[in-house]
C-alpha cells in the first residue's frame, strides 16, 4: 500500500493509469490516512524532544496528512466532487469542535496536532464513503 502511494506520487496517475485505477479503493485512503497520521506523529514527537515545542511553524508536520486525499481526488473515484465537498466540510467542523475541546486540556500543540488529524480522518471517512463503488444494477435485457 505504502508503495502504490510512493509510486503514484513518484511517477504519476498516467504511468499505469488503467490498471491503477481499478485497484483504487476508497478504503485505501482511509488506511493512507491512518499511516499519514501516525507519520506526521512520529515526527512531531522527534520535533518536539529536539527543539522543544514550536511557536510557529508546526503545522509543517501535517504536510503527510494532505497527500492521500490529494492522491484519492486525482483518481478521480465516482462522485468525488461531492464527495471533497462533504468531506472538507466533515473535517473541518470535526477539526474545529476538536480543538476547541482540547485546547483546556492538553498543551496548544498537541490539541491542534490531534484535531487537524482527527479532521483529516474524518475528510477521509465521508470521502470513501460517497466515493465507496456501488453495485452496477442487473441488466435484465429488457428493452430500453
Amino acid at each position: 500500500m505504502i508503495g502504490e502511494l510512493l509510486s503514484f506520487w513518484t511517477f504519476g496517475p498516467d504511468a499505469y493509469a488503467s490498471e491503477h485505477n481499478q485497484r483504487y479503493h476508497p478504503l485505501k485512503l482511509v488506511i493512507w490516512t491512518v499511516v499519514a497520521v501516525g507519520v506526521s506523529a512520529v515526527v512531531s514527537a522527534a520535533r518536539l524532544a529536539l527543539f522543544g515545542e514550536p511557536r510557529v511553524g508546526w503545522a509543517v508536520a501535517l504536510f503527510p496528512l494532505v497527500l492521500p486525499l490529494t492522491g484519492a481526488v486525482a483518481h478521480k473515484p465516482p462522485r468525488f466532487v461531492p464527495g471533497l465537498v462533504a468531506g472538507l466540510g466533515a473535517g473541518l467542523i470535526t477539526a474545529l469542535l476538536l480543538g476547541i475541546d482540547l485546547g483546556t486540556s492538553l498543551s496548544s500543540f498537541w490539541s491542534g496536532f490531534a484535531a487537524m488529524c482527527a479532521g483529516f480522518l474524518a475528510c477521509s471517512v465521508v470521502f470513501s464513503a460517497i466515493t465507496w463503488p456501488r453495485p452496477m444494477p442487473a441488466d435484465d435485457g429488457g428493452p430500453r
